[in-house]
């Protein structure tokens, strides 16, 4: 489940299916669609580097284009 403060750090990507998961005290995890992407420290890790490496997951693995909505285009 995602919380609130969750939600708040990786903005628009919580609803994208990312989740961030406490490892002991000091390692984040980074999933999406349970699977996990990356772990950070949790002294370092801010919002935008979260959202960073969000963006980053989906462009390598997924082709994401960036946008954050499906667009029909007429022919």
């Amino acid at each position: 489940m995602t919380t609130e403060v969750q939600r708040d750090a990786l903005g628009i990507f919580a609803e994208l299916g990312f989740a961030v998961v406490h490892e002991g005290d000091e390692t984040l995890r980074l999933i999406h669609e349970g699977v996990t992407v990356n772990r950070f420290s949790q002294l370092g890790a801010t919002a935008e580097s979260l959202q960073a490496e969000c963006a980053r997951h989906l462009v390598l693995k997924h082709h994401w284009d960036g946008a954050l909505w499906h667009r029909q285009i007429d022919t």
